[in-house]
């Protein structure tokens, strides 16, 4: 795992190396065990690659980047893993290729010698790189399919960047920190900055599985982005296959992932909770002959704690198990490192940063997540809400409107708002993503950014005629890609430390994404997943319920938290240079004190106001 960043463009070579260099030592927390950068002038341009490098395939210098293939022709660097390199190995040695390192990062460079770019198609893992074609003079930048890992880039006058953080880029001076207000807007509607965009007004954010292409062969540069691999398009299934012949397959693609993503050189330890995702990680990686370590938060408020169940199951499996205890004083303390750590602000995050900070403090470089499971397996709240949906749909729309407009007036608690919302739109599975995912209403961003033009449904098209695989499609590329992975990316790395996500994994998100969704929502969420693990894991699994991972903010923001939030939303200068309205901030802050209004929504604009103010950035 890795940072990179790059310059193209109509510079010197002292200037690109030197800018590149910033950039590279902003990412330094990404790769503490090395670095580097190299430049190269072409005809009319100069290009400088860099790297940071958090060593776990072939610890020794061997594994240096930039990395340059014997023919001189390409250099690469790269951020990621790629768990099925030793295969490719195989295919590349059949070819005579000789091989001076044992990382997938020298695979990853030769299948591109070989096959150029038909071979990021034959990648399973997470990656972000960027390929140096010395002979054409191309720059290709390349992000996974699943979108785990983030590439970054800002197109200037004369010049073209990219880095794996926004940070990064940021870091080089080149670019004016103007703020995108769309983002904002979007920001406000769900608690993450949309697909492709970020809170800095042109600097963009590479889609997952397409390829960014430079060409610098002349003196004006050009460009042009398209898709190599994406996730198949979610047609309805026309001939099911045996649902017991599914879940044992299944449940061959589940070993298959966890043994392939045990690849390291360094230990590999595991998020436990105690649920049914994470302790289907600790069965399949003590299955593989692994004895893990395990990391838990608990609280001492018991209500959020998951440290019973989670210990609890690392005894079964003889697992080397540790408690993170986090109180009161102990997240106040983590606060400023927590909100400094996000390269995007972020309504959630926090909870990852401390996880993975402890789990880095005690020596472990690379760590498993259960992330991906509820998304795939229809796990959330959404899923049935999609199938309520459905049948309400039967319902003349004039009733359900009136029904709806009946219940705002009787009930008029803010956060029974999506319950009517969702009764009064069209029932279609965007409608119900975008309520479920939604934090304030389009009236309310309106009131808290009224410079911004109003706020666009999504046109994500779901024609598949299965409601629950349609969730499962925008929670994945939606949620789960620009807030769960984005999150985890920046807040276990900005701790050194490498998180895999063995349920995003190709293979099995393609598998599954074929299976009906009758078969995923029976009796119970998850029931495929539930099915594959049957017999395998303990009963006590099967009949917790279902807690989440979630820090208790409520409680928190009452307390010691109240005085720095008061803080910020008192301060004028920052929320008018961000285009914030300063009556409607304060109106959402007195509804919470009052219990009408839930704490994610003045929580999500103090971290929106703290970043802004960190990286000065502004309207």
């Amino acid at each position: 795992m890795c940072g990179i960043a790059g310059i193209v463009g109509h510079l010197s070579e002292s200037n690109s190396e030197a800018t590149t260099q910033l950039m590279v030592s902003a990412l330094k927390h990404r790769g503490p065990n090395d670095q580097g950068v190299l430049s190269f002038t072409a005809t009319t341009n100069t290009v400088a690659l860099g790297n940071t490098r958090l060593s776990i395939l072939d610890l020794s210098t061997a594994g240096h980047q930039p990395m340059t293939d014997e023919s001189g022709r390409y250099t690469i660097v790269f951020n990621g893993e790629i768990y099925n390199f030793p295969e490719l190995r195989k295919l590349l040695d059949a070819g005579s290729h000789i091989f001076q390192s044992s990382t997938d990062t020298e695979a990853v460079l030769l299948a591109f010698r070989r096959w150029s770019v038909e071979s990021f198609g034959k990648l399973r893992g997470m990656f972000a790189m960027a390929i140096l074609d010395r002979t054409e003079q191309l720059l290709y930048l390349v992000r996974d399919p699943l979108g785990i890992k983030p590439l970054y880039y800002y197109a200037g006058e004369n010049y073209f960047l990219f880095a794996s953080e926004v940070r990064a880029l940021l870091a080089t001076g080149k670019i004016p920190r103007k703020i995108h207000t769309p983002a904002v807007s979007h920001f406000l509607h769900y608690g993450w900055v949309g697909e492709t965009e970020t809170l800095i007004e042109g600097v963009k954010l590479l889609q997952p599985g397409h390829m960014l292409v430079v060409d610098f062969s002349r003196e004006r540069l050009s460009t042009s982005i398209s898709s190599f691999d994406q996730q198949p398009s979610f047609e309805p299934i026309r001939a099911e296959p045996d649902r017991n012949e599914s879940i044992a397959h299944l449940r061959h693609l589940l070993d298959q992932s966890v043994k392939s993503h045990l690849l390291s050189d360094v230990p590999v330890g595991l998020f436990l909770s105690g649920g049914l995702d994470s302790t289907a990680l600790l069965h399949l990686m003590s299955r593989a002959g692994e004895r893990p370590r395990t990391f838990t938060v608990v609280f001492p408020e018991s209500d959020f704690s998951e440290g019973e169940f989670a210990r609890r199951v690392a005894r079964q499996y003889d697992a080397d198990h540790h408690e993170i205890e986090l109180t009161e004083s102990g997240l106040l303390s983590e606060m400023p490192a927590a909100l400094s750590a996000m390269d995007q602000p972020t309504m959630d995050g926090v909870n990852s940063f401390v996880v993975s900070k402890a789990v880095s403090e005690s020596g472990i470089k690379v760590a498993l997540s259960g992330l991906g499971g509820d998304e795939l397996f229809a796990g959330y709240p959404s899923f049935k809400r999609a199938r309520l949906a459905r049948k309400a749909a039967a319902v003349p729309a004039g009733i359900r409107r009136t029904l709806a407009s009946g219940g705002r007036m009787i009930f008029g608690d803010e956060r029974l708002r999506k319950h009517w919302d969702l009764l009064s739109s069209d029932c279609t599975p965007t409608s119900v993503y975008e309520i479920s995912r939604r934090l304030f209403s389009q009236e309310q961003a309106g009131r808290l950014l009224p410079s911004s033009p109003r706020h666009e449904s999504l046109k994500r098209s779901t024609a598949s005629g299965d409601e629950v695989n349609d969730i499962s499609q925008l929670e994945a590329l939606g949620y789960m890609t620009n807030l769960l992975l984005r999150d985890t990316d920046f807040m276990s790395m900005a701790n050194s430390l490498e998180v895999r996500v063995p349920f995003v994994d190709k293979m099995l998100t393609r598998y599954v994404d074929r299976m009906s969704g009758d078969w995923k929502l029976q009796d119970h969420p998850k029931a495929m997943l539930r099915e594959a693990m049957r017999g395998e894991l303990p009963d006590y699994v099967w009949n917790r319920r279902k807690m989440g991972f979630v820090l208790p903010f409520e409680r928190w923001m009452r307390l010691k938290f109240r005085t720095e939030i008061e803080e910020t939303f008192n301060n004028e200068q920052l929320i008018q240079s961000v285009g914030i309205a300063p009556d409607a901030l304060h109106s959402v802050w007195d509804g919470f004190l009052n219990g009408n209004i839930r704490w994610s929504h003045p929580w999500s604009l103090f971290v929106l106001l703290r970043w802004c103010d960190r990286y000065q950035v502004s309207n």
